[in-house]
């Protein structure tokens, strides 16, 4: 068998899969006592295709007194080529040795049958790498770096990366700190950069044409590190991200970008569309408080600064009436105009009531077409911010949206920001939802210059707008988001849907780019069936997706009781996904899965779900939750009730922001971790449920982790098989993708239209 020279460091938790050939690195200990991981860091430079990877990894021997060693596995996709290998741990060269696939298996079998963690299961069907680790001192760490270099293999025009292991979330040890860089160079176009599970930065670096980071301290990891990329040399990238099991239609992300960072093909001032803008800010009395006026000033002033050459904008201050800048109407940016723009800012000063509605008329009458611009060659958008509820003029949430959508003839955009804890979130909110806009909550404590710099960075330099999709012959349904927002530079828009037809398929991307009406059309393949879960994501987002549509259109209904249909079907889709909706925030309580249907609130009216455990106050919490901020929210609300709507529609709306950007996948844990704190459940969400492949598991009482869709009073035949048997073994033959499910331990799902109950061995 051939050497190569490895160590410990290996057990640094990498993986790493790249197009159809894929290469995954991850490890695993056998030692007398645990060794942790303490610390990883990984940098990747890649230049066309050609990667060099380096990873500094500290392990930490926990133990009181022991002196700790052992033997590191580190797996290995079969087939994967490494090259240029160079591992050093504290200084020192090791020696390792591969085991192919069969001996990887008997390794993992001797380890679970004699009582060792299912939980390694996480690795089971590839090749190890084997290596003696040297003895690590009680309270200590050692340092390894590993280095070696791989080429990448594209899957069309697709690469894929996989990092940072997962094994540290069986043990609920998190890392100390944990990142990851990806320098990036390419003699093609750069175009869709886009990770599922963190949130990633994208930086201009000196020497390479974009970089990806994300770094975090305490890290416990929930999912692998996972990155997208495509090269490109179309104007805008498109790229397709497909899931389907057998038997069933299929799930897809597709993904559409200009260029990324400064290589060839960047994009130019010329290539930014020119952009309508008016700032519209709330300078009532209560702006005094907390000094959100002098922040406003401030956020005002930044935007100012950061317009273009060719943008024409105008500025809208209101209270008891609302005023302008410019009566004139819109002005073209340039140094004059935003000198005088400035010094208006630094005048403005709180006081008088909140004249929503005026302000809002006001700013729409501003961006009606002109001579000098058509309705399509710049973008037109109203930056909105308020920090109360509307007090002069009309007041009613509901003619207030109905005016403006009346008003708004010009497909004018509306970001809306609300500051602080007296505003109405279903006022903003539909003024951002029902113009192709955001909306975003700036808490008490929180920096109004901060956010609003940090959005106006992201949408001040439109590409491509007004887009919509043909999907020519793939039989595409049930496509999320119903609007389909503008594509900005340094960003990429994110489509979801489902398919039944398969194979190559033609996809027309039409929009406009640089003021001319554009038609993009794009080869993508739609597989017939998906042979592993390295797109498994996907099915989880798109139902996001369409659940975050199906909680819009109940609350657009406004009426006691929201449409029962609409409930059932939010329901089913949340439980199977794992997705936290008010109708399932129950599934985040103690014990609700032991011995009853897993969904209860199918035949549950408003409020009123089946509860296991202190139902009395569980339902309250449920019953605050579905009852969402009325139209017309009067001063009756106490102060907590109202924080509470603010921060629920702050989260909400975060949540289906990220739903376009980096780290969508992880956001879900994050929202189950909310909900638990509103119940009292302390820890980390990974202790409730747990994403996995396509299927999502939940943990009931008797300490199984029972798959979304089992029902006990329907699903009662289970068929009974001891961890580490041989039955077991045979069901991990049958489908070796079965072995992340198993790595649970005690587990009930689904296999070939059959439910299984695995259980581990008596510790007895």
């Amino acid at each position: 068998m051939k050497s190569y020279r490895l160590s410990l460091g290996i057990a640094c938790a990498v993986m790493v899969l790249i197009g159809a050939s894929t290469m995954t690195q991850a490890c695993f200990m056998r030692a007398p006592q645990p060794v942790q991981v303490w610390m990883d860091h990984i940098n990747v430079d890649i230049t066309n295709q050609v990667a060099v990877k380096t990873y500094h990894c500290a392990f930490r021997n926990p133990n009181g007194r022991a002196i700790v060693g052992g033997t590191c596995y580190m797996e290995l996709e079969p087939g994967t080529q490494v090259n240029n290998m160079s591992v050093l741990v504290d200084g020192k060269e090791m020696q390792a040795e591969i085991l192919d696939v069969k001996k990887a298996n008997q390794v993992f079998q001797e380890i679970v049958k004699k009582g060792g963690s299912p939980a390694l299961l996480e690795y089971y069907g590839n090749q190890l790498i084997q290596t003696k680790i040297p003895r690590v001192a009680a309270g200590k760490t050692v340092m390894v770096k590993l280095t070696y270099t791989t080429v990448l293999k594209k899957r069309g025009d697709l690469i894929r990366l996989q990092m940072l292991n997962t094994n540290p979330k069986a043990l609920m040890q998190p890392l100390k700190e944990a990142s990851v860089t990806v320098n990036i160079r390419s003699d093609e176009p750069i175009k869709n950069i886009y990770s599922p599970t963190h949130q990633v930065k994208l930086v201009e670096k000196k020497d390479w044409d974009i970089s990806v980071e994300w770094k975090q301290k305490n890290y416990l990891p929930k999912h692998p590190f996972v990155l997208y990329y495509q090269t490109s040399s179309d104007k805008v990238g498109a790229s397709l991200v497909a899931h389907r099991e057998k038997g069933e239609a299929g799930y897809f992300m597709m993904m559409l970008s200009p260029t990324q960072g400064q290589g060839i093909g960047k994009l130019t001032e010329k290539q930014i569309m020119p952009k309508d803008v008016v700032f519209c800010i709330d300078t009532s009395g209560s702006m005094l408080e907390n000094n959100k006026i002098t922040q406003a000033r401030e956020a005002l002033k930044y935007c100012l600064n950061h317009l273009r050459p060719g943008d024409r904008f105008n500025i809208i201050d209101f209270s008891t009436t609302a005023r302008h800048f410019d009566k004139q109407g819109l002005i073209f940016f340039n140094e004059e105009s935003k000198q005088k723009a400035l010094a208006y800012a630094d005048a403005l000063s709180a006081r008088g009531g909140t004249a929503i509605e005026e302000a809002l008329l006001l700013s729409l009458k501003h961006l009606e077409t002109d001579i000098e611009s058509s309705a399509h060659d710049r973008l037109k958008m109203i930056v909105f911010s308020t920090d109360g509820l509307p007090t002069i003029g009309e007041r009613d949430a509901q003619k207030i949206l109905q005016t403006i959508s009346q008003k708004n003839t010009e497909n004018v955009r509306l970001f809306v920001f609300g500051e602080g804890y007296n505003v109405n979130t279903k006022l903003l909110d539909f003024l951002a939802l029902d113009h192709r806009g955001e909306a975003d909550y700036i808490l008490p404590k929180e920096d109004i210059t901060k956010k609003i710099s940090q959005f106006f960075d992201r949408v001040g330099s439109p590409v491509m707008t007004d887009v919509s999709f043909d999907f020519d012959g793939a039989g595409v349904i049930d496509v999320y988001p119903r609007q389909i927002r503008d594509i900005f530079k340094g960003e990429q828009l994110l489509v979801y849907g489902r398919y039944t037809g398969s194979g190559q398929k033609t996809v027309n991307v039409t929009g406009t780019i640089n003021g001319a009406k554009t038609t993009l059309s794009y080869q993508l393949d739609f597989p017939k069936e998906s042979s592993d879960d390295r797109s498994s994501f996907v099915p989880r987002l798109w139902a996001g997706q369409k659940v975050d549509f199906l909680l819009e259109e109940i609350r657009k209904n406004n009426t006691s009781q929201p449409d029962q249909e609409l409930v059932n079907e939010i329901t089913l889709l949340a439980k199977q996904h794992g997705i936290v909706t008010p109708y399932t925030s129950f599934l985040m309580a103690d014990d609700t899965m032991l011995g009853n249907s897993p969904l209860p609130a199918l035949q549950a009216g408003r409020g009123q779900l089946r509860l296991l455990r202190e139902g009395r106050q569980l339902q309250k919490n449920i019953k605050e939750k579905v009852e969402f901020d009325s139209f017309q929210r009067g001063g009756s609300s106490s102060l907590r009730q109202r924080q509470s709507q603010i921060e629920d529609a702050q989260s909400s709306n975060r949540d289906r922001s990220a739903a376009g950007k980096s780290g969508n996948a992880s956001r879900l844990y994050f929202q189950a971790e909310r909900e638990m704190k509103k119940v009292g459940k302390k820890g980390s969400a990974l202790q409730s449920i747990r994403y996995i492949g396509n299927r999502t598991f939940y943990k009931s009482e008797g300490a199984f982790w029972n798959e979304s869709l089992y029902d006990p009073q329907k699903h009662k035949n289970l068929k009974m098989i001891e961890v580490g048997s041989k039955d077991y073994f045979q069901l991990l033959k049958q489908d070796q993708r079965l072995a992340k499910y198993l790595s649970l331990g005690n587990v009930i799902l689904q296999v070939d239209q059959r439910w299984y109950q695995i259980q581990e061995k008596s510790k007895s």
